[in-house]
């Protein structure tokens, strides 16, 4: 698949009437800009990387701070690949947050799974369940967002589910989680290739991650048993509450009518009708 990438861009100063670029050291003021020599105003804007613009970023630099996986990660996530990217410093330093994030959430997960006097959770564990079901999405989402070449999809899909798996590891199984850091730490070889294969090598593993088959997606792990139900009141939505899929009309009114947000705003009225869209919707006229 043929791809024409976008420029990469960076802050630039220039000044429109003589046309010429200054560097950002040659700028004593940059919250009041002025051409070093001639003092008339200069525009801060961003063009195409240059030598002769002075606005070029040595990848050494970036690399040596916050290493090549971050620079790697950040000019994927920044901007799909076909459109121009902006460079900016803040941006490259949030990148290396989250692999710093991911690297920890790995490191303290086998940490925990370690623990021999670690309480086991109770069987059927609905915890379980869905960071299952976030590392599924996650490899589905992601899989799909690398075969259309949008890396920065893919990345926020990522940074979704370690930050949706981590608010729950402490209450999953020592197997769930093994399964997890797995497939995670697939899922984030092409995009941090350093970091993964560390991470590969300290979980256990003495092959290559880059030599492992890519992980493939469970669709019943992505289904959920329960559904946020909305609860209107003469067709407003007023509140909504959990319920479990698939339960008869009857049960739905039954819960409707005794939530929360029905006994607020029927007032002790009764019900005219009652609209039932099952797995979705209880529409109560009153």
């Amino acid at each position: 698949k043929l791809l024409t990438q976008g420029m990469v861009q960076a802050t630039t100063y220039k000044n429109s009437n003589s046309n010429k670029y200054f560097a950002k050291e040659q700028i004593k003021d940059i919250d009041d800009p002025k051409d070093p020599i001639t003092g008339e105003d200069i525009e801060i804007i961003f063009e195409k990387m240059s030598k002769s613009k002075y606005n070029g970023i040595d990848p050494s630099v970036v690399i040596d701070k916050y290493g090549a996986d971050t620079a790697r990660m950040f000019i994927l996530f920044k901007a799909p690949p076909e459109k121009d990217l902006e460079w900016d410093d803040s941006d490259v330093e949030g990148q290396y947050r989250f692999i710093q994030r991911l690297w920890k959430f790995v490191i303290n997960t086998l940490e925990l799974t370690s623990n021999k006097s670690r309480q086991k959770p109770e069987k059927d564990n609905s915890n379980d369940k869905e960071a299952l079901r976030l590392i599924n999405i996650a490899i589905k989402e992601i899989t799909e967002d690398l075969d259309n070449l949008q890396f920065n999809t893919a990345i926020s899909e990522l940074m979704k589910a370690v930050n949706g798996i981590s608010s729950i590891a402490n209450l999953c199984s020592n197997e769930t989680l093994n399964n997890v850091i797995s497939s995670l730490i697939k899922i984030a070889s092409p995009f941090s290739p350093h970091i993964a294969e560390e991470l590969w090598k300290t979980i256990g593993n003495t092959q290559s991650i880059h030599l492992e088959s890519w992980p493939k997606f469970e669709e019943s792990a992505i289904e959920q048993d329960t559904f946020k139900l909305m609860i209107q009141i003469n067709g407003k939505v007023r509140g909504s509450i959990d319920a479990s899929k698939n339960l008869s009309k009857e049960k739905f009114e039954e819960m409707a009518i005794k939530s929360e947000a029905a006994v607020k705003w029927m007032n002790g009225k009764k019900a005219k009708r009652i609209i039932i869209v099952p797995n979705k919707l209880v529409n109560i006229v009153i």
